[in-house]
C-alpha cells in the first residue's frame, strides 16, 4: 500500500469521518437495503495465502480466490448495473491463523509506512521492540496496529478475493462484514480503515483519472459497512454470525481488555492460537474434521505420535495460557459433574481393594500378553476412551455447537416480524421454513473434511444465499445456493432433512 505522505493526513481525516458516521457499540445495526438484491456468505477464514514463493501458509485454509472471483464477476453480469448488498456474515478473515511476524527491516518499514495513513505513527525500532519471544512463535497480539499488519499479509496473499471485493464496489454496491469470532479485530477502526484504503486503491488502480480521495468519499466510504453485533435489514431479515451461541467461541466480558489495547479474546481462540495452529503445520485441515467431536480419534488413529504430544504437550501448554476466569466459564459444570461422579467411584473403589485386598494382587498377576488379542484390545481401548473423552467434551459444550437453528426458533418466537434469518459459524449448511419463517445457515467456503459416513460433503461446497425481489419490492424467500465453478454459475444445494 502505497500513500503519498503528503496527503496521509488528509486521508487520515476521511477515514476518521467514516467511522464518525457509524455506532460500532450498538447492539443492532439496522439497514435500508433499498430494493437491492441481497447475497449472503460466511465463513471464508481467509488467512495469510500465498506466500511470495507460490506455497500457501501452513494454516491457510481458504483456497477459493478465483472461483469468488468468478462468482463476484457473474453475479454482477448477471445484475446488469441493478443494485445489491453482499453480506459477508462472520470470520472473513481469520486472523487467529495469521502467525508470521515482520522479522526483516523491510517488513517493519512497510508495517510503519502502512500505520502512517490511519494516524498511528512508530518508528522501524517502537514496532521492532513491541514483538515479543511469544508473539515470535505464536503470532502476534490483537493490538489495533500489529492487526493491521496481519492484515496487509492477508491481503497480499489472496489478491483475487480483494481485487473482487473492490470490483463489487466499484460497481455501486454495499458490502457489509459482519464481525465473527475469528475476526474480533474488525471491532478497531485502524483495522476497518486499512480495508477501507486497501479496497480504494484498487478502484483507484481500474480509475487513473479518479483521486484515492475521491475514490474513498464516494466509493467505499458510504457503500462499505462494519457491523459490531447483528444486522437488521429491512425490518424483516436478520442476521448474525452465530457465535454467541457457543460457549468456546464468545468472550466472558468486555470486547477490549482493560489495558485498552488487546482485544478480549474467547476460549477457542486461545486453542486456535497456541494448539491448532502447530498442529496443523504437521496435519493440515484437522480443524476443518466435522464433527468435531472425531478430530481426536482421527489423530490417535492415522497419528498416534502426534496425538500423544497433543495431548501430553500441547494441550497442557495452551490450558497454561489461558486466562483462570475461562476454566469457570467453560469447565465449570463439567468439574462439579466429573466430582460428583467420581468421588464415589474412587470411594467405592478403595472400598472394594481395602475389604478384598487379592483382589488387586489376582489382577496384577493376569499377564496382558497372555490376552487374546491384546494388541487389537489396547488399540480397541484407546479409540474407545478418546471417543468417550470426545463426547464428554461435546456433552459439556466444549465443542461447538452442530446447529444454529434452535437459537433462530427462539428468535423468531421474540419477533415475529423477521420473516428471514441467517446465521454461520458452524460451517454446516442448514435451512427450515416454518410457517412463513425462514432461517439459513450458509455454510462455508473452505474444504471440509467429513468423517461420518452419514454425511454427503462436496469437497469445496461454496455455499451462498440470494434473495430476489418480488413486483412490490419485497424479499422473495430462497433457499440454499452453491456456486458451482466449474459449470460458473449457482445451482440449489442438496439438503437431507433429518430428524
Amino acid at each position: 500500500m502505497e500513500v503519498n505522505p503528503q496527503s496521509s493526513i488528509l486521508i487520515s481525516d476521511i477515514l476518521g469521518k467514516c467511522d464518525a458516521e457509524s455506532n460500532y457499540e450498538t447492539p443492532q445495526h439496522r439497514l435500508s437495503a433499498a430494493g437491492a438484491e441481497i447475497v449472503v456468505v460466511s465463513d471464508l477464514h481467509v488467512a495469510g495465502g500465498r506466500k511470495p514463493d507460490g506455497n500457501f501458509y501452513g494454516t491457510e485454509n481458504f483456497f477459493a480466490d478465483a472461483a469468488f472471483q468468478r462468482f463476484i464477476r457473474a453475479t454482477l453480469t448477471r445484475l446488469e448495473s441493478r443494485p445489491a448488498v453482499l453480506v459477508i456474515n462472520g470470520d472473513l478473515i481469520d486472523f487467529l491463523r495469521v502467525n508470521e511476524y515482520p522479522a526483516t527491516d523491510q517488513e517493519l518499514a512497510d508495517w510503519r509506512e502502512a500505520l502512517e495513513p490511519l494516524g498511528i505513527r512508530k518508528t522501524v525500532a517502537e514496532l521492532r521492540n513491541s514483538i515479543s519471544k511469544k508473539e515470535r512463535q505464536f503470532g502476534l497480539k490483537t493490538n489495533d496496529y500489529k492487526a493491521v499488519w496481519q492484515l496487509s499479509i492477508v491481503a497480499r496473499g489472496h489478491v483475487q478475493l480483494f481485487d473482487a471485493l473492490a470490483e463489487w464496489l466499484a460497481a455501486g454496491n454495499k458490502l457489509v462484514i459482519v464481525k465473527g469470532n475469528h475476526d474480533l479485530q474488525f471491532i478497531w477502526p485502524a483495522v476497518r480503515n486499512y480495508l477501507r484504503l486497501d479496497l480504494a486503491e484498487r478502484i483507484r488502480e481500474a480509475r487513473p483519472h479518479q483521486s484515492l480521495t475521491d475514490v474513498l468519499l464516494k466509493v467505499v466510504g458510504p457503500n462499505l459497512v462494519f457491523v459490531d453485533d447483528t444486522l437488521l435489514i429491512d425490518d424483516v431479515f436478520y442476521l448474525e454470525h452465530g457465535h454467541r451461541y457457543d460457549k468456546n467461541a464468545w468472550p466472558v466480558g468486555k470486547p477490549i481488555l482493560d489495558n485498552g489495547e488487546e482485544l478480549n479474546i474467547p476460549f477457542g481462540s486461545f486453542f486456535n492460537r497456541y494448539l491448532l495452529n502447530r498442529i496443523e503445520l504437521a496435519y493440515p485441515f484437522i480443524d476443518n474434521v466435522r464433527p468435531t467431536v472425531n478430530i481426536l480419534p482421527l489423530l490417535i488413529r492415522e497419528r498416534f505420535p502426534l496425538a500423544m504430544k497433543l495431548i501430553f504437550y500441547h494441550i497442557p501448554f495452551a490450558l497454561e495460557i489461558i486466562p483462570k476466569k475461562y476454566f469457570r466459564y467453560i469447565f465449570g459444570r463439567f468439574a462439579l459433574m466429573l466430582a460428583a461422579l467420581g468421588i464415589p467411584f474412587l470411594l467405592a473403589l478403595a472400598y472394594l481393594l481395602a475389604t478384598f485386598p487379592e483382589l488387586w494382587h489376582l489382577l496384577r498377576k493376569v499377564p496382558t500378553a497372555t490376552w487374546p488379542g491384546s494388541g487389537l484390545a489396547k488399540s480397541f481401548a484407546a479409540l474407545t476412551a478418546s471417543y468417550l473423552l470426545s463426547r464428554i467434551v461435546a456433552y459439556f459444550q466444549l465443542a461447538e455447537p452442530f446447529s444454529t437453528a434452535e437459537p433462530a426458533r427462539k428468535i423468531f418466537e421474540r419477533e415475529p416480524r423477521y420473516q428471514f434469518i441467517a446465521m454461520g459459524h458452524t460451517h454446516n449448511p442448514q435451512q427450515f421454513n416454518e410457517n412463513g419463517h425462514w432461517f439459513y445457515n450458509t455454510g462455508t467456503w473452505i474444504p471440509i473434511v467429513e468423517t461420518s459416513s452419514g454425511e454427503l460433503r462436496k469437497d469445496c461446497t461454496y455455499t451462498l444465499l440470494h434473495f430476489g425481489r418480488d413486483s412490490a419490492g419485497r424479499l422473495q424467500p430462497t433457499t440454499l445456493k452453491r456456486w458451482d465453478d466449474e459449470a460458473e454459475r449457482l445451482e440449489d444445494l442438496p439438503i437431507v432433512t433429518r430428524k
